[in-house]
């Protein structure tokens, strides 16, 4: 199992987490892009007293805002051109619950940049170190003004590519593009 160094209070000190904005922060952590830590709200905790389903999907978008500003994908892409990205396929594996009051951070990793579209995956790791979720997503970009797909910018599609030969020398773990299935 990948784990991660824990976080340390400094820096959690350092990146006080308000989930009442949708942007999150991040990090560079060992040539991997990290989302701040992001600590878990009451509301979504379900009846099994851990983290509902849904609100993985939640910390996920959160924690992948972090990557789409440093791709100058983030607001400033929707505000200041007629494109917005939106997604049409996205996946999470549960790996080990999270309860009330615990931290987590999210990775943000490019595999795969096409003119219109990229892939990547995340993984979600409480803060001392171990692995809780992983998602992967395709990625679109839309022209908002006509709501259909569009090639990206010459600019954005440099910054993809970009990451996505510096994402290439990470692993790429076997989950990625695993069918969905029952286990004998």
């Amino acid at each position: 199992m990948t784990t991660l160094p824990p976080v340390t209070e400094a820096l959690v000190t350092q990146a006080p987490v308000t989930q009442d904005r949708l942007r999150v922060k991040g990090e560079l952590v060992d040539g991997r892009l990290m989302s701040e830590p992001m600590e878990l709200r009451p509301e979504w905790i379900d009846f099994n007293g851990h983290l509902n389903m849904a609100f993985y999907g939640v910390l996920f978008d959160f924690g992948c805002s972090f990557g789409f500003d440093t791709l100058g994908l983030g607001d400033s892409y929707r505000t200041e051109t007629p494109y917005t990205s939106m997604t049409a396929d996205f996946r999470i594996r549960y790996i080990r619950e999270v309860m009330l009051g615990d931290r987590v951070r999210s990775s943000f990793q490019v595999l795969k940049v096409g003119p219109k579209s990229f892939h990547f995956l995340q993984e979600l790791y409480h803060v001392d170190g171990w692995l809780s979720a992983t998602s992967e997503t395709l990625n679109l970009n839309v022209d908002a003004t006509a709501r259909r797909v569009a090639p990206y910018p010459p600019e954005r599609l440099a910054a993809l590519k970009a990451m996505e030969k510096e994402h290439a020398s990470l692993p790429v773990p076997d989950w990625v593009g695993a069918p969905l299935g029952v286990r004998a």
